[in-house]
């Protein structure tokens, strides 16, 4: 009897340490799902950095593109300015050419011959006058016409210099904001490079998990098995104890037939002390049976719904959202969120990344496979926003309900 007991206990034994390597695995699993779960919040920071950073990278680029057409427009009107003075300084040019013939024409020496034949000509004394006003007259309004050529010429060079300040100034302005910009650039390709990073990682973490997951169900079916097994023997050693019982007891009822009625007494006080103690290990062993039953089962159903959580998980996943349209020549942004550029990848969607996240391949019902590379404010839950080069593309889309879109991947 004892014996039996030695043997039950060391089979308990057995049972309790199956189990332990189970629950240390149940630990590592629980520490791969909390660093899943880190490093997607992690994830989402840096894509919301992202996200920011590309707003202000567009915004000076903009900049940018302003600048440069303030800087083409001052160079047409610096070009038109010096068209301008060049043609003020040939007309001045030769108006002074016209002047300087005349004078000569009318140099000191011959002032007073030409104005004496003047007199000798003329019919009256007001003849002669109104021929000396006369070129008197023209004298002055060439004297006017080459002041105000030369003012012309002189503002005109005004203008000029202000608008090679400008030109400076602008270019100036243009070369800081490049540079912001490609300071720009070079963080949001570190935080994109960083964000692969925590993609890479959270990729390590669902194999490890799959490694993982699968090693449990090898333990805990290789410790249903143990279970069974020790449970058949358990039975076999609770039937064999109860017949040996029954033939002491048949023994011994032979032999207390024939001896004293003291003898009987107590042949029968040790055979009911024999079987209680039989009754209380049989009940003992049936309870442990019952438990470890129950527990083997619980644990079979547990690895069950995880491996048809994850079976459907795997397959594509089919959801009908509410979709709108937006493009990237109406906002003026060509950079997305994930750093795609719609202006060479056009097919693309905005998505709310709680739903779907970015970088996933997915097809939309009367748009076509497309990949989730973008975000926006006002895409927040059951909604998909589909790209299309031109406004008037994403007015004949409109806003469309029920929209089946089929997750790829």
């Amino acid at each position: 009897m004892k014996g039996k007991q030695i043997a039950f206990a060391a089979v308990a034994m057995i049972g309790f340490s199956t189990f332990v390597p189970v629950i240390a695995q149940a630990e590592s699993l629980d520490e791969l799902n909390h660093q899943e779960q880190q490093v997607t919040r992690e994830s989402e920071t840096i894509s919301a950095e992202v996200q920011l950073a590309l707003t202000d990278v567009n915004k000076t680029y903009q900049k940018v593109d302003q600048l440069k057409a303030k800087i083409d427009a001052n160079q047409q009107k610096l070009a038109e300015t010096n068209e301008a003075i060049v043609v003020k300084e040939a007309t001045l040019k030769k108006r002074k050419a016209v002047m300087a013939k005349r004078l000569r024409a009318l140099q000191m020496n011959d002032a007073t011959e030409s104005k004496l034949e003047m007199l000798l000509n003329a019919n009256s004394i007001q003849d002669f006058v109104t021929s000396v006003y006369a070129i008197s007259v023209m004298q002055n309004s060439e004297k006017t016409t080459v002041d105000s050529l030369n003012e012309g010429v002189e503002q005109l060079s005004e203008l000029k210099t202000q608008a090679e300040t400008t030109q400076k100034t602008l270019e100036s302005n243009q070369a800081s904001l490049e540079n912001q910009a490609a300071i720009l650039d070079s963080k949001v390709q570190a935080l994109q490079t960083e964000l692969k990073d925590k993609q890479g990682i959270l990729q390590k973490i669902a194999t490890n998990k799959a490694v993982e997951m699968a090693r449990l169900k090898a333990e805990s079916e290789r410790a249903a098995k143990e279970k069974a097994e020790q449970e058949a023997a358990e039975k076999a050693a609770a039937e064999a104890a109860k017949k040996e019982q029954e033939k002491q007891a048949q023994a011994a009822t032979k032999t207390t037939s024939e001896a004293t009625t003291e003898s009987k007494t107590s042949s029968s006080q040790t055979t009911n002390s024999s079987t209680s103690s039989s009754s209380t290990q049989a009940t003992s062993s049936s309870s442990s049976t019952s438990t470890s039953t129950t527990s083997s089962s619980s644990e079979q159903t547990t690895q069950s719904s995880t491996t048809s959580s994850t079976s459907t998980s795997s397959s594509n996943k089919v959801l009908y959202m509410q979709s709108t349209a937006y493009s990237y020549s109406e906002t003026g942004y060509s950079i997305t969120a994930s750093g795609l550029d719609l202006r060479q990848n056009p097919m693309a969607v905005a998505v709310d990344t709680s739903v779907i996240p970015l970088g996933t391949m997915v097809e939309v019902e009367g748009y076509g496979i497309a990949i989730a590379a973008d975000t926006g404010g006002a895409i927040k839950g059951n909604i998909i926003d589909v790209h299309f080069n031109t406004v008037e593309q994403c007015r004949q889309w409109g806003r469309r309900y029920n929209v089946k879109v089929t997750i790829l991947g």
